[in-house]
């Protein structure tokens, strides 16, 4: 819902006016999640002297598992960090 001028209205304002009006087949607006914070910054380090080119795939394939199966950009991060470990990397 809009105001005159064309701004969006607030989802409670909505609510409370349709609620104060007896507006029938007035539905608020679902409230939008606010966005994650991007993940925390990760040093990768190969402990088992992988290549460049080796750790660039890997890391590759890790953000893919993570970025599939994260909820959050904190279990995106241990996600990743697990795969990397489980690879021979490691992981601050």
């Amino acid at each position: 819902m809009h105001d005159q001028s064309g701004r969006s209205l607030s989802p409670l304002l909505v609510l409370a006016a349709c609620a104060f009006m007896g507006a029938i087949g007035c539905e608020p607006q679902p409230m939008a999640a606010p966005p994650s914070p991007p993940p925390r910054a990760l040093t990768v380090y190969p402990e088992q002297k992988q290549s460049q080119a080796q750790q660039n795939r890997d890391q590759s394939q890790c953000q893919n598992t993570a970025n599939a199966q994260a909820t959050s950009s904190e279990s995106w991060a241990q996600i990743f960090a697990a795969c990397m470990s489980g690879r021979g990397y490691g992981v601050r």
